[in-house]
């Protein structure tokens, strides 16, 4: 699979990941969302890509808000 990367922000105790890799804008685009939601993952996991954080570990849907 294909890593794209994403930068994770906590506000008031809610994780957002937030599109850097041009991949990963363009899925937010498609979805119409300015963040990835825990229902895009599955998705965009089905499409071949795999949605890392900048260090490069997987993003688990249960932590987005």
């Amino acid at each position: 699979m294909k890593p794209i990367t994403y930068k994770l922000e906590s506000y008031y105790g809610r994780t957002r990941a937030y599109p850097i890799a041009q991949e990963a804008i363009l899925f937010c685009q498609l979805t119409q969302s300015k963040t990835l939601t825990a229902g895009s993952v599955g998705t965009i996991k089905g499409l071949g890509f795999l949605p890392v954080d900048r260090d490069g570990y997987e993003i688990d849907p249960k932590e987005l808000y």
